[in-house]
């Protein structure tokens, strides 16, 4: 019996279109036919009628991170149940590149993923492994040189 191989994924490209039509809330139709709303707080300009871009950015690292948990878990066929990730990232005001004003930029992030398993430690343990490896909105983290600290926790898995 012959095993087909799965084609290696080449570069991909996503396009997306903005609309901003008053203050700072942006309209931003993604591939899909999905919209995603941004927008500041009241006390920022904003309507506070989404996220901030900055939220937007923590939930892509956090929702890109179970998603690469997923796809290993279900390679290695790991056995688990509910999967939480708290997702944190911390920004500060540093010097511009040009020494002008301070601007804006990431200086930390963190996920503490909780995993309910019975698999063996040394399984999550590649798991974990793989599984950082993969996501690409961490690894966009780790080279802008903000690596992310990752915690797992296994949890009982409910029957």
């Amino acid at each position: 019996m012959d095993i087909k191989q799965k084609a290696p994924a080449g570069a991909g490209t996503r396009s997306v279109t903005l609309t901003m039509t008053h203050g700072p809330r942006c309209d931003v139709e993604v591939p899909g036919g999905h919209v995603i709303v941004t927008d500041e707080a009241k006390e920022r300009g904003g309507d506070n009628a989404g996220a901030s871009p900055l939220a937007h950015l923590t939930a892509a690292l956090a929702s890109c991170q179970a998603v690469q948990v997923h796809k290993v878990a279900k390679a290695m066929r790991f056995n688990h149940g509910r999967v939480t990730i708290q997702c944190t990232t911390t920004t500060d005001r540093v010097p511009a590149i040009d020494g002008g004003d301070k601007v804006m930029r990431f200086i930390a992030a963190s996920l503490d993923i909780a995993i309910e398993t019975d698999e063996p430690s040394a399984r999550l343990d590649r798991l974990a492994k793989l599984s950082e490896d993969a996501c690409p909105v961490g690894n966009l983290f780790a080279d802008a040189g903000t690596t992310p600290v990752i915690t797992w926790t296994a949890r009982p898995l409910k029957g």
